[in-house]
């Protein structure tokens, strides 16, 4: 059987795939695959962690866990601020890196677009790992600072080994 497993979340939500208990659930090609760690990356993004960071440093397992998804919320900081750019930039890693296990060496660099105004542009990109199967995957981030909201969308991959 050729392709990629569905997430869990993704299998709870096809309409097609409840049809029966018997029911074969489809396999994703690698761009469909994509197009779900995009979607999860975007709600992961999109989600407020409500517990500060140092209050794990007694609890690293806590950490790890549901308790700390998301990203910490951003609204105290100065967009035009480059440390607090790059302290976004490294949020964005480390909060990927801890709950998106498909992605690996995570990297996340703001892109100075001219003309963009009221956004940051991020790229964000990674090795993505599912079974045997290793691709170097970047995504952009759109962070619009007014909603502090992220859009992720794909960005170009190199296959590097199956």
């Amino acid at each position: 059987m050729k392709g990629f497993a569905p997430s869990l979340f993704d299998r709870l939500m096809h309409e097609s795939d409840r049809v029966s208990p018997n029911t074969v659930v489809s396999r994703l090609s690698i761009e469909e695959l994509k197009d779900a760690v995009a979607r999860d990356l975007e709600a992961m993004l999109n989600t407020r962690a409500v517990i500060p960071e140092q209050l794990f440093r007694h609890f690293p397992e806590c950490s790890k866990s549901i308790i700390a998804y998301g990203l910490n919320d951003f609204a105290g900081m100065s967009l035009a601020s480059l440390d607090d750019r790059a302290a976004i930039c490294r949020s964005l890693e480390e909060a990927i890196a801890r709950h998106e296990p498909r992605l690996r060496n995570v990297r996340a660099s703001l892109e100075v677009q001219e003309g963009s105004i009221n956004r940051l542009n991020f790229a964000i990109s990674a090795l993505l790992v599912v079974n045997a199967a290793r691709e170097a995957v970047s995504f952009d981030a759109v962070l619009q600072p007014s909603s502090l909201q992220y859009s992720i969308s794909k960005g170009r991959a190199t296959r590097i080994g199956v």
